[in-house]
């Protein structure tokens, strides 16, 4: 038995391709079904996301499965000839154990170290299962790279510090407020980081939101969305003084906010504390609000610094990572030559 992996990610092909090759989750039944059927394949597994498509096989024997596998693809998803035939990789024993691993740990991922991909591979499995496409090897595989994920990040810093500009803003966020659940939000525009960075804030526990939008009927949108409430923009000083958290998005092409406004604004206020994140280009809010007492001003560039900062200290722990795959993966592979010797 050879377990083996053909598939494509976000390295290898534009998502134009990858969309064409998905496997909607309605279908994916289907997908299992016909692959262990038409190949008679013993056991496999389908991981389809939005970055990758990856087929995981355990082969009687390898010889003539890649062109098969590939057949089947195109086949399933009624492709053209060449669409995709540059973007497969294919790997076979002990690379593809070896690869599992490394996308469960979140090592092969667009943004280095992220969780949510280990999420995605329990549910590829889950849904092999339940249409017993799984067996006796790929249970001992998939939990293994579940065990390793886990260690992995345990014992390792690769998961650590926000590296999306909306998720370091919620991280600086909390060094001002413990519990956002009983702040008040204020989204001034409806860019795209904007509305990212509130749902976020959202996500972490916010439930008080104003929108503020040019178009009332676009801030009633976004705001029924997330629970909130749209306000008018004539009332955006009334607003200004309810909120802890400013997200700027606005993309007006001057300062929308100056530091006397805001000193005054303060002072209305009574000093309670003020945080703020400018995230339009150009800038919408004067930089010297942040020189303030009790109002704490962060722009587009500081927050994309501070990612890219954490990204390079993710990238540091490649090595120990690595490490503790190599050894996962040297110890599956004897366990499993073991067992098929007894077989």
């Amino acid at each position: 038995m050879d377990i083996a992996v053909l598939g494509l990610n976000h390295r290898t092909a534009p998502v134009e391709v990858r969309e064409r090759v998905a496997f909607p989750p309605e279908r994916l039944a289907e997908g299992l079904s016909r692959l262990r059927g038409e190949l008679e394949i013993p056991e496999c597994v389908i991981l389809s996301t939005c970055n990758r498509v990856e087929l995981y096989c355990a082969l009687p024997h390898p010889d003539g499965h890649r062109a098969s596998l590939t057949r089947f693809m195109h086949r399933f998803h009624a492709l053209e000839r060449g669409l995709v035939e540059e973007t497969w990789y294919w790997h076979l024993q002990p690379e593809s154990v070896r690869h599992l691993f490394r996308v469960a740990a979140g090592l092969d991922s667009m943004v280095v170290g992220e969780s949510e991909i280990l999420g995605q591979v329990k549910d590829a499995y889950q849904r092999a299962t339940e249409v017993a496409a799984v067996g006796r090897v790929f249970r001992e595989l998939f939990q293994q790279a579940f065990t390793v994920a886990k260690e992995v990040r345990t014992k390792t810093q690769i998961g650590r510090g926000a590296v999306s500009v909306s998720s370091v803003a919620v991280e600086l966020a909390r060094k001002i407020f413990a519990d956002f659940s009983t702040k008040s939000i204020l989204l001034f525009g409806a860019g795209q980081m904007g509305e990212a960075t509130l749902r976020c804030l959202v996500g972490r526990g916010a439930r008080h939101v104003l929108v503020v939008n040019r178009s009332y009927a676009t801030a009633e949108v976004l705001a029924a969305q997330v629970g909130g409430r749209a306000v008018p923009a004539d009332d955006l000083s009334a607003a200004l003084r309810a909120a802890d958290i400013l997200i700027c998005s606005a993309a007006a092409d001057r300062y929308l906010l100056t530091r006397p406004q805001v000193q005054a604004l303060m002072r209305q206020r009574r000093q309670r504390p003020f945080f703020l994140i400018d995230i339009s280009v150009p800038r919408n809010l004067d930089p010297a609000i942040g020189t303030l007492d009790n109002v704490y001003l962060y722009n587009i560039d500081d927050l994309e610094g501070i990612a890219a900062a954490n990204l390079q200290r993710r990238c540091v722990e490649l090595g120990p990572c690595l490490t503790i795959i190599e050894a996962k993966a040297q110890q599956f592979l004897q366990r499993l030559t073991r067992e098929a010797a007894l077989a």
